[in-house]
C-alpha cells in the first residue's frame, strides 16, 4: 500500500527500518529540507525522530519490480527534488529502472554499469588489479577442476565470499554472507553451497589487520570530500557491518587507491572503499566497494563530513565546495550491535588460554562506555526516542544469537 501526500520540493529516503536513515534525516531536516521516508513496515524505527513527519508505505525492496513500480508511482505523484537509495536493495531495482524515474526525480547516483561494477565483487577486484591496487590472494574459479587445484594452493584459514551481497530470482531478493573454511574438503563443500544461489563465489586468503573504510562524494567524475573511519569491532565478528569506529587520518596510499578506482569508475555520488590494512606488509588491500551509504555514516557527520547534505548540494546546485578536513578521533558506538559483539565474544570456548586472554582484553575494552570523542550511533539529546526503540529490541536479538550457534566466531570457523 502506498500512501500519497502532495508535498513540495525535498528528498525521497529509502528504507525507513535502516538505522543508516537516521543520520540522514537528521542532517537534512535540521537544515529545513523536506523529506519523505519509504518504509514497508509502519513500526519502524525511523517512525519514532521527530524528524520524520512524513512517510510511504511500500512493498519490501526484496521485491524488486514491486519495490521499484511503486517508487515510480510516489513520484509521479508528489514534488520530490531526488530519491536517496541506502542498501543495494533500494538501489539496484531504482538503478536498473531509471530511465521510467529521472523525469519525475534526480537519482543522485553513478552510471549503471558504474554501479555493477561495484555490486559484482569480482569485477570490483578485477578492476584493482588493472589499475595496480594491491588486493587479497584471489582465487576465480570456473568449474570444479579448478575449484580442486584452488583447494590444494590455498592457506587455511581462507574465506569463501558471494560475488554479490544479494541475488533476486523470481522477483526475491537472497542475502549470504561469506565466511571462513580450514581445509580443502571445507572450501570445496562451502562453496558448492553457496554456488547454487550465488553462481562462482570468490576464494580469498584470510588478510590478518584492521579495516579501514575511505568513504567519498563525487561529482561526475571528480572528488569533493573523502573521510577515513577505522574499524575497531565489528558484526558479525567474521565480517560485517561495523559497531565501533572512529574517524582516522586518511592513508595517502588509501586515498590514491580509491581515488584511481572511483575516477576510472567516473564516478557520481556517494562511494564507500573498503580496505584491509594488511598488518603482515602493512599494505592496504581493497577489499570493496560499496556503491551507497555506509553504516557508519554518523561518524563522519560527526567528524564533519556531511556527505547527505553534500549529496543533497551537487543535486540541486550542480556542485559543492566539499570540504578537505575532519576531525579524527570521532568515535562511533552502535549499542545494540556492539551488544551482540560481546555476547559472541562470551560464547567462545576458553580451551585455548592464549584465544581466552585475547577476548579478555576485548572484553575490558568492551567495557569502557565512556571515552573522548565517542558518542552512540542513534543517540540525540533532542531526539532520542530511536536509540530507546533500538535499545528496546536488543533483548530479543541477543536471545536469537544465544539460540543460533551459526555467528560463533573463531577464524576458523564458517559464519553465515
Amino acid at each position: 500500500m502506498v500512501v500519497f501526500n502532495m508535498l513540495s520540493n525535498g528528498v525521497l529516503i529509502a528504507e525507513g527500518t535502516n538505522p543508516i536513515i537516521l543520520p540522514i534525516l537528521r542532517s537534512l531536516e535540521k537544515r529545513n529540507i523536506d523529506t519523505g521516508v519509504m518504509t514497508n513496515f509502519p513500526v519502524h524505527l525511523s517512525r519514532f525522530s521527530k524528524y520524520c513527519q512524513k512517510q510511504f508505505l511500500v512493498p519490501s525492496t526484496s521485491l524488486e519490480q514491486q519495490y521499484a513500480q511503486a517508487v515510480e508511482k510516489i513520484v509521479k505523484n508528489t514534488k520530490f527534488d531526488m530519491y536517496f537509495p541506502l542498501s543495494e536493495g533500494s538501489l539496484i531495482p531504482i538503478s536498473k529502472n531509471r530511465d521510467r524515474l529521472t523525469p519525475y526525480v534526480k537519482l543522485p547516483i553513478a552510471s549503471h554499469g558504474s554501479i555493477l561494477s561495484c555490486f559484482d565483487k569480482r569485477s570490483t577486484l578485477e578492476l584493482a588489479v588493472e589499475n595496480g591496487v594491491p588486493i587479497p590472494q584471489t582465487h576465480f574459479v570456473n568449474n570444479s577442476a579448478e575449484l580442486k587445484i584452488a583447494a590444494q594452493e590455498m592457506s587455511y584459514p581462507c574465506v569463501v565470499k558471494p560475488r554479490w551481497s544479494m541475488v533476486w530470482q523470481n522477483d526475491r531478493a537472497f542475502h549470504r554472507r561469506g565466511g571462513f573454511v580450514n581445509s580443502a574438503s571445507e572450501l570445496i563443500a562451502t562453496y558448492n553451497s553457496i554456488h547454487q544461489y550465488f553462481p562462482y563465489p570468490l576464494i580469498q586468503e584470510y588478510v590478518p589487520g584492521v579495516n579501514y573504510s575511505v568513504a567519498a562524494v563525487y561529482n561526475k567524475g571528480k572528488p569533493r570530500a573523502f573521510c577515513c573511519i577505522k574499524v575497531h569491532r565489528a558484526w558479525p565478528r567474521s565480517g560485517g557491518n561495523s559497531c565501533f569506529r572512529e574517524s582516522a587520518p586518511l592513508d595517502s596510499r588509501m586515498k590514491m587507491y580509491a581515488e584511481k578506482l572511483l575516477e576510472t569508475l567516473n564516478w557520481h555520488g556517494i562511494a564507500e572503499v573498503e580496505f584491509r590494512l594488511d598488518s603482515r606488509d602493512n599494505t592496504p588491500k581493497l577489499m570493496e566497494i560499496n556503491p551507497r551509504f555506509w553504516g557508519s555514516l554518523c561518524v563522519a557527520i560527526k567528524a564533519g563530513v556531511d556527505f547527505p547534505y553534500l549529496l543533497y548540494q551537487i543535486t540541486m546546485d550542480g556542485d559543492t565546495k566539499g570540504t578537505s578536513s575532519y576531525k579524527v578521533g570521532v568515535k562511533g558506538r552502535y549499542l545494540e550491535q556492539d551488544l551482540l559483539y560481546l555476547v559472541s565474544l562470551l560464547k567462545e570456548s576458553p580451551a585455548k588460554s592464549s584465544l581466552w586472554s585475547r577476548n579478555f582484553q576485548l572484553f575490558a575494552s568492551w567495557l569502557k562506555f565512556y571515552e573522548p570523542g565517542l558518542f552512540y550511533d542513534l543517540f540525540e539529546v533532542e531526539d532520542p526516542v530511536p536509540f530507546l526503540f533500538s535499545t528496546a529490541l536488543s533483548p530479543r536479538s541477543l536471545a536469537k544469537l544465544l539460540r543460533d550457534k551459526t555467528h560463533a566466531w573463531s577464524p576458523p570457523s564458517i559464519s553465515f
